[in-house]
Formats: structure tokens, C-alpha cells, sequence
């Protein structure tokens, strides 16, 4: 009886204020999917999402690296460390499509080459190959350069109390801007983030090295003194440009390789903002490869 009592108020409030709720039908694009492909291709599903996360589709498989770090929410995932050197648990050419968003900026640079070209061996020709990360290097830097504080919107998320133990001392915009920017290239290095390391740089170090090394070889320099640290895989370690992510495709055999974009993928079935490119679209990069 109140159950329905309150529906009704809130029904009348939203008609007032002319406000349309209206269910999702089809929240995983099916529709798409049966026209585009086979019913046969369909019961295979050869679309991997690595690094998936909490991702979840009923024609995708995940492939994951096993964390208690992920507070439980990666869900019906293949267990995969990138930073083993072992090949992806995957036959070559059985993928049409691979996506992976915000996973390459947590290994380092040898790993991603492995995995880059893992990705060409397992993709059928004409497999498509999307990649997300972020923070874009270049227009991270240019924003400390700026002191465009606004830029690094994300730290808000993690200000008030139980937002930003799991990562850092204090919240993350009680420190420098140079200190928060290097959290993002090096994370285990800034001062205010609780990983163990054994150099901690504080704003006036950060600046001294910018100063003397320049753009980029301040953020190689930075990314050569930490590590991959299995107890907390969600640490920055990595930086990247599109400019780098496309050399690096290249390296691996790609011929097609391409900038994109939020929602521009070549491919319809990873154009749903729901399930795809959803994780920090404005300090993000996109790239895709066709085989």
C-alpha cells in the first residue's frame, strides 16, 4: 500500500516537471549484433574484452587478471596476468573483435608490445582491435604546464572520507598538482599514494626532473623507476599518446591502424555507451587496428 502510494507521488512529481522515464529495451544491442552477425557466429562469441572489469555481455568473454584489488566486481572472466609473458588463452585468428579500456596504462611497456601482438596472432582477418587509456600524456602535461586544475576533474571522486583510503594518505586534491599529475604517469612515486615505494618525489623534485628531461622523456624516466605490483593492479605505470599506441600496433603488424574516437568505432557492435568507452571519456584516447 505504500509502495504504490509513493509510485503515484513520484509519477505525479515527474508529469509536473515533465520528466519521461522510459525502460531500457534492448540494453545490450542484440538487435545489433543479430544483424550483423550470424546466428552460428553468434553461439561461438569470438569478442574478448581484456581487462574487462565489471563488464558484462552475453556474446562477450572476458579475460581478467584475478584481484581481491577489484572489490569483487569482475564477473565470468578467464584469468589472465598480461605481465607474465605468456600468450593470451586464445587460438589463432578465432577473434572478430577485441576490446580493452583503461587496462594498458596499469603494465609496462614490454607487456603491452606482447599483448599488441597477441592481439594480431588471435584476430581473424579483418578483426578489429579497439583500444582505450588514459590520461592522453600530451594534453595531461600541457594542463600541469597550464596549472589547469580543472583538467583533473577525477581526483573530486576522492575527497571526502572513505572515498580515498584504497589509494591514497590524504585526499587527493590536499596536495600539489604536480604530485597529483605524477600519480597519473607514476602513481607508486607520488607522496600522498600508499603503495610501497622506495622514492617518493615531492611538487619540487617532480618540477626539477620536468625541467631537466622535457616532455616525454620526464614520463619514461618516471615510468622506468616503478613496477608492476600484483597486490595492487590498478597502479599507473605506463603513459600514452596516440602517436605511441599507433607505433606500437605497427610494431606488432597492424597495417590499418587508426585514431578514433568516443562511440566512433569502425565496428557497430562497440558503439554502445553503455558497455563501451564509458570510463573517463575526456582525458581518454582511442585507437583502433583492423587486421
Amino acid at each position: 500500500m505504500i509502495k504504490s502510494k509513493l509510485k503515484k507521488i513520484i509519477k505525479s512529481f515527474l508529469k509536473k516537471k515533465r520528466i519521461k522515464i522510459t525502460r531500457e529495451k534492448d540494453p545490450f544491442n542484440l538487435q545489433v549484433y543479430r544483424k550483423t552477425v550470424s546466428e552460428e557466429v553468434l553461439k561461438s562469441s569470438p569478442f574478448y574484452n581484456v581487462g574487462a572489469g565489471s563488464f558484462y555481455h552475453p556474446y562477450w568473454k572476458n579475460i581478467d587478471f584475478a584481484s581481491d584489488w577489484y572489490g569483487g566486481v569482475q564477473k565470468n572472466f578467464i584469468h589472465h596476468d598480461l605481465m607474465s609473458g605468456n600468450p593470451l588463452p586464445l587460438a589463432d585468428k578465432s577473434a572478430k573483435l577485441i576490446y580493452t579500456s583503461h587496462t594498458i596504462e596499469h603494465i609496462k611497456e614490454n607487456a603491452v608490445k606482447l599483448f599488441f601482438s597477441e592481439a594480431y596472432r588471435v584476430l581473424e582477418a579483418g578483426g578489429v582491435f579497439r583500444i582505450q587509456t588514459g590520461p592522453d600524456a600530451i594534453t595531461n602535461f600541457r594542463a600541469l604546464q597550464a596549472n589547469d586544475e580543472d583538467w583533473f576533474y577525477w581526483d573530486n571522486n576522492y575527497v571526502k572520507k572513505g572515498s580515498y583510503e584504497h589509494n591514497f594518505f590524504n585526499p587527493a586534491t590536499s596536495v600539489s598538482l604536480a604530485e597529483r599529475w605524477l600519480h597519473h604517469v607514476a602513481g607508486p612515486l607520488a607522496k600522498n599514494d600508499i603503495s610501497p615505494s622506495k622514492i617518493k618525489f615531492n611538487e619540487e623534485e617532480i618540477n626539477a626532473i620536468i625541467k631537466e628531461k622535457g616532455f616525454p622523456d620526464c614520463l619514461d624516466y618516471f615510468c622506468s623507476l616503478v613496477e608492476f605490483d600484483p597486490n595492487r593492479p590498478g597502479n599507473h605505470i605506463c603513459w600514452w599518446s596516440h602517436d605511441k599506441i599507433i607505433t606500437f600496433l605497427q610494431e606488432a603488424g597492424f597495417k590499418n591502424v587508426y585514431r578514433s574516437g568516443c562511440n566512433q568505432s569502425v565496428s557497430p557492435l562497440m558503439r554502445n555507451s553503455v558497455l563501451f568507452d564509458h570510463t573517463h571519456p575526456q582525458i581518454s584516447i582511442y585507437v583502433e587496428a583492423i587486421k
